[in-house]
């Protein structure tokens, strides 16, 4: 197995650079995980609390505390801005991509160094679509991605047997040192995202360990020699019984040196979850692992359902563009196991990664495409095995298939560039057509592929698909959303309020987006409650009646509509209406409004409405972060939860708006 050249290193770095560093802080933070994370980091930090999340001054237990030390330590070092939010993201998934790289080159027979496995696997998971979305979002799932990996290729290469080369296709008890670091990897993927990041892995490295025992005490399966589906599928259930019954499995516990392992783990994360229980009286622990694990196993939350078929379909999208050779490689995968020891071993563990992860989450009634992330690391090991044998020609499908696979990518090109057309002339926002260049660089790539088997180049295939690959991701996630981000007028218009207006409180009625709390650097009370009903108005006269100064972001046309009558029928006082513009993405508007008195002490009574048709907004994305001391002092002139620093004493905070729910943090 040869070692890359140095110059598929430089491209290899350039590839990665590129897709992940690109336009990263141009594009303002996008709804809706987004700024929460990056809301509670700044929250925290401006209290100087490293324990407990809060976002609008509410408890935040949705997930767990890395992605947030992550992110507050990139804003001491960087300041606080959209870049500096997703670094950690960022580099997280450079770290899943060099992991790939190293367990690529172990798994083919390379002791050290970087084989061309490895070269392909980590190139094609630094262009699988969905992947690169989770390393450029300032989300916890590419902190996942990144230890879990970590966690699984170190249990890994310390059970290859023997220790070098790494090229028997054997598997032996795990080696103390690397089962050491993969468990402590494990227990910091359970920070990123709780016990999936524990469960999961153990459950890949435990079949992958077990399948590779059984398949080296029988080196010629039975499998192939079947003459019926009926014999092959006799002979399937009893390897698969033979692989994984109760004994093998207390041995693959035994020789991944698991008991001592996940005790690891845990020494690695409960210190901070039992921290956080403490000091949030068990509100966190008991909205997090109940509502937000065992509730989304359970029941379908906020909307997120989907058929059997939903996580194989976010598969195929999810490695894009490289699942347009899918047929392809599954060939290769079925010859690759019955003709090579050593491929056979990549496989294994490819395949067992994928599906543990496709079928856990299938089962699971909440679903989302970013569940199903960590097994991209597993795909990218059969891609790079694939490219590799595609490129030296030891292995390539049919020249039919081949050309099955150009003709798609040129169709699915046009596809996606006139998807983004109709886009762009269907939510007017004509500078997003500019982003249709990707597609029409898939477009380009499969004439290509044509064009290498004309002229008898078809080793530049694979190369030629890595280059367009990487063009494709840099310009739908460089350029394509900060083409998006300049007609996000809701934003526009929220701040522009902000800034040329007295007064510091707000309250939505009608929905709320988390990025309006980022951008407004100021909480929001949500009403909760229906507008249709007379509570929710209720709630809008206790907020101004206790603040007289405060806005009140009106959103939706039944909304406003509601409110006019409710400002007709009662005896409120008069509003004037400060802006309005198109809700993004949404239909409807959103207006902002203030009693008609405010205007006293220095507020704009009155902008005239923006235009319903959008444009490109004028304003930036906004770098309006403040240092922790300034943002501290205004936290505390404001409603909501007082700042947790300067509690020290046993004491139970609570907030002083009662509109709010009550939180209380036991310090």
């Amino acid at each position: 197995m040869l070692q890359v050249s140095y110059s598929r290193i430089v491209l290899l770095l350039f590839v990665v650079l590129a897709v992940f560093f690109t336009e990263l802080g141009t594009a303002r933070l996008w709804d809706r995980d987004e700024p929460r994370n990056s809301r509670a980091s700044h929250e925290m930090l401006a209290r100087g609390d490293w324990i407990v999340p809060t976002f609008n001054g509410e408890l935040r237990d949705h997930k767990p505390i890395l992605l947030y030390w992550g992110q507050m330590l990139s804003y001491r070092a960087l300041g606080e801005s959209e870049f500096s939010a997703r670094l950690p993201s960022v580099l997280c998934a450079l770290l899943t991509v060099a992991a790939v790289a190293v367990l690529a080159s172990r798994l083919s027979g390379r002791p050290k160094g970087l084989s061309q496995e490895g070269f392909w696997a980590a190139s094609c998971l630094a262009t699988c679509l969905l992947f690169v979305m989770a390393g450029r979002a300032a989300t916890p799932d590419s902190c996942l991605i990144a230890f879990s990996t970590l966690g699984i290729a170190a249990l890994v290469i310390g059970s290859l047997s023997p220790a070098a080369p790494y090229s028997s296709g054997r598997v032996a008890k795990t080696r103390w040192l690397p089962a050491l670091f993969g468990y402590a990897m494990l227990g910091l993927a359970a920070l990123a995202k709780g016990p999936v990041g524990i469960v999961l892995p153990l459950a890949v490295v435990h079949s992958w360990w077990m399948v590779c025992r059984r398949l080296q005490s029988q080196e010629n399966s039975a499998v192939s020699g079947a003459r019926t589906w009926l014999e092959a599928l006799r002979t399937t259930l009893l390897e698969a019984w033979l692989a994984f019954h109760p004994l093998q499995c207390f041995r693959a516990i035994w020789g991944l040196r698991a008991i001592p392992g996940v005790l690891l783990s845990l020494l690695v994360a409960t210190p901070w979850y039992a921290a956080v229980g403490m000091q949030t009286n068990g509100e966190f622990l008991r909205g997090f692992f109940l509502e937000h694990n065992v509730g989304r196993a359970m029941g379908s939350m906020e909307g997120h359902q989907g058929s059997i078929l939903f996580y194989p379909l976010a598969f195929v999208v999810g490695v894009f563009p490289w699942s347009l050779w899918l047929i392809p490689i599954a060939l290769w995968c079925r010859t690759a196991i019955a003709n090579s020891v050593v491929q056979r071993q990549m496989v294994v563990l490819a395949v067992a990664w994928m599906a543990v992860y496709i079928v856990a989450f299938s089962a699971a009634s909440t679903k989302l495409p970013s569940y199903i992330t960590p097994c991209y690391a597993g795909a990218a090991l059969l891609l790079g095995g694939y490219w590799r044998q595609f490129e030296n020609a030891w292995s390539r499908p049919q020249l039919q298939l081949r050309h099955i696979a150009y003709a798609l990518t040129i169709v699915v090109g046009i596809g996606v560039s006139g998807g983004i057309l109709w886009l762009s002339r269907h939510e007017s926002m004509p500078l997003l057509a500019r982003a249709a260049t990707c597609g029409a660089v898939l477009a380009a790539v499969g004439m290509l592929g044509f064009a290498c088997e004309r002229f008898s180049r078809t080793n530049w295939v694979p190369v030629t698909w890595l280059m367009g690959a990487a063009v494709f991701q840099t310009v739908l996630f460089g350029y394509g959303t900060k083409s998006v981000d300049l007609y996000r007028q809701d934003l526009a218009a929220l701040t522009g309020v902000s800034h040329a207006t007295a007064g510091e409180h707000w309250l939505a009625i009608g929905g709320m987006e988390p990025s309006w709390v980022h951008y407004l650097n100021s909480e929001i009370v949500e009403v909760t409650d229906d507008p249709a009903e007379s509570q929710a108005w209720e709630q809008v006269s206790a907020f101004l009646k206790q603040f007289p100064t405060g806005k009140i972001v009106v959103v939706g046309e039944s909304t406003h509509l509601q409110f006019l009558d409710w400002q007709k029928n009662t005896n409120s006082p008069d509003f004037a209406q400060l802006s309005e513009a198109p809700r993004f993405l949404r239909p409807g508007n959103l207006r902002v409004y203030q009693q008609a008195n405010a205007s006293e002490t220095g507020v704009v009574a009155h902008t005239a409405p923006q235009p319903t048709t959008l444009q490109p907004a004028t304003l930036q994305p906004a770098k309006i972060f403040q240092s922790p001391p300034a943002v501290e002092s205004h936290r505390e002139s404001g409603p909501g939860i007082q700042p947790l620093s300067v509690l020290r004493s046993a004491e139970t905070v609570e907030t002083d708006n009662p509109l709010r729910p009550r939180v209380s943090v036991q310090r």
